[in-house]
């Protein structure tokens, strides 16, 4: 015990001794994460009830479609805030049953903001992304509350608080949030991402 004790003093006091160069400019956008707006937006996408992929795409207050049409409408309230920079779009295709976890026609929808890089001439590209869509035990089942906070309202929370922060920045690389939808039925809203990815030839960077 008293060996791994040790180790750990060793490591902390290492990491005290060497972290101390910090970018300013990322120390200031952490400092604008707000802990009320994450949890007003996670307390907001729970209000829809489900976000069951193949829910209700019409109904403006439950389902997955009241849930992605407001956060279309969260993306362009920051779009305000980039200088024309960002667009917001809603990614979207017509899914025909597959016999699996798909049983009726279907629109996916991954709510989409673009933030152009400043260079014109950074080819790069990030993704910041979690999914928007929730479900009970029963993947067909679309009508009883599945609230998500956790799986994944509490990631898409992160993504629009990421969104609402950066938009204001100078990032020279273009930054791209997505709630992508169809993670539960078979990650199809991130495989609708990815082809258009290869199809456009993003040069889209891991981190």
């Amino acid at each position: 015990m008293k060996k791994y004790i040790l180790l750990i003093l060793i490591s902390v006091s290492f990491s005290a001794q060497t972290a101390i160069n910090r970018d300013s400019e990322i120390s200031n956008y952490v400092s604008l994460v707000n802990s009320d707006s994450l949890k007003s937006n996670v307390e907001k996408l729970v209000s829809f009830g489900t976000r069951q992929t193949l829910s209700s795409t019409s109904d403006k207050k439950r389902g997955i479609g009241a849930a992605r049409n407001w956060v279309l409408n969260q993306f362009k309230n920051y779009a305000k805030n980039s200088d024309g920079r960002m667009s917001v779009e809603l990614q979207n295709e017509d899914l025909q049953p597959d016999g699996k976890r798909i049983n009726q026609v279907t629109n996916l929808g991954n709510p989409t903001a673009i933030l152009k890089g400043t260079n014109p001439n950074d080819t790069r590209i990030f993704i910041i992304s979690e999914h928007l869509d929730s479900r009970v035990t029963d993947i067909f089942n679309f009508k009883s509350d599945a609230p998500g906070a956790n799986d994944d309202a509490s990631g898409v929370a992160a993504v629009l608080e990421c969104a609402r922060i950066l938009s204001k920045s100078n990032f020279p690389s273009t930054v791209i949030f997505v709630a992508v939808s169809g993670e539960e039925q078979g990650l199809l809203g991130s495989k609708m991402l990815a082809e258009r990815a290869v199809k456009e030839k993003w040069n889209v960077l891991q981190c």
